[in-house]
């Protein structure tokens, strides 16, 4: 019995060593990864990856979109909106495999909340909110505040089927108006001397409702920096009109269209993004509300500016 057993435990206590050599060679040789990212100084929604790994033959990405993935050590990839993405690397190698993890968070840029984003196929579109938001109504171009607007102020004067006029922004930049019962808001001026009015102006208020067909085409274009335009600047309250000069806002978004306007049709159809967020934006317009038989062709150009609020549909 003694010669049976003495070969088994001597077998056994020979491959012991062996078993802890193995082991240790397989820890030493395991792959290790950490990711490292930072956004394109251009465009916040291109993340520049890269790793440090050891032991590493191949690498697998997934970006946490459920859409991107790469082979590449070092990819970059564009996310097509705003969130927070749980981004894993699968990293192989001949001592085995190791996975990490990094969380990135990419914040809603102006277009994507303007927009919708590149996934929102069909655009995004805002109608007049009849609920107002501090700084709404009529103003100098410095921001002096002539007129408030009070909650629903279209209504008060007899123009409250406007509020259901759409605007439709789409990420590649193309634009859609619906007037959807035909009419639209418009300067009193505008629309006077277009001779498209609808209704009777509201000459106090310088509005009025306008009969309106969007026509094909309609683009817009956002941008920042300064914006400089041409205005004769009128004081209600005093009813001093500056001579011809040019205003400069310093440092705003804005937005400028072809064949399109936002809000209130009026000669000049650039606006001014004063605020705004996945669901709410408030912006101002520069409207013509000068008397065109005293001032000739200086009429269409803005005289005032007024700031009104939007809600996502």
């Amino acid at each position: 019995m003694k010669r049976l057993f003495f070969p088994f435990w001597g077998i056994a206590l020979m491959l012991i060593p062996s078993l802890f050599v193995s082991c240790s060679e397989t820890d030493e040789d395991a792959p290790v990864a950490q990711i490292f990212f930072e956004p394109d100084a251009n465009n916040p929604y291109k993340i520049i990856f890269s790793v440090v790994a050891t032991n590493a033959d191949s690498y697998q990405w997934d970006f946490g979109d459920q859409k991107g993935s790469s082979i590449e050590k070092d990819p970059q990839y564009t996310y097509e909106m705003s969130g927070d993405y749980t981004v894993s690397l699968m990293v192989k190698g001949k001592g085995g495999e190791t996975e990490a993890i990094r969380q990135v968070s990419i914040a809603a840029s102006t277009l994507e909340l303007l927009t919708g984003g590149a996934a929102a196929t069909n655009g995004k579109t805002w109608v007049l909110s009849q609920m107002a938001s501090n700084g709404d109504g009529a103003s100098s171009f410095a921001g002096i505040q002539y007129q408030p607007a009070p909650n629903d102020v279209l209504s008060m004067f007899g123009i409250g089927d406007e509020y259901d006029n759409e605007f439709t922004f789409h990420s590649n930049g193309n634009y859609g108006i619906n007037a959807k019962n035909g009419n639209v808001l418009a300067s009193a001026v505008y629309a006077y001397m277009e001779d498209i009015l609808a209704s009777e102006p509201i000459w106090d208020l310088g509005l009025a409702a306008a009969k309106y067909t969007a026509g094909s085409g309609l683009k817009f274009e956002l941008k920042e920096g300064d914006l400089s335009v041409v205005v004769r600047e009128e004081n209600p309250q005093t009813q001093v009109v500056s001579e011809v000069r040019t205003h400069k806002f310093t440092n705003v978004k804005y937005i400028t269209f072809t064949n399109g306007y936002l809000g209130i049709l009026t000669y000049n159809t650039t606006v001014i993004i004063r605020d705004i967020s996945s669901s709410r934006m408030v912006v101002s317009m520069l409207v013509s509300t000068l008397d065109p038989s005293k001032f000739g062709e200086d009429f269409q150009k803005p005289s005032i500016m007024y700031t009104l609020s939007f809600d996502k549909k």
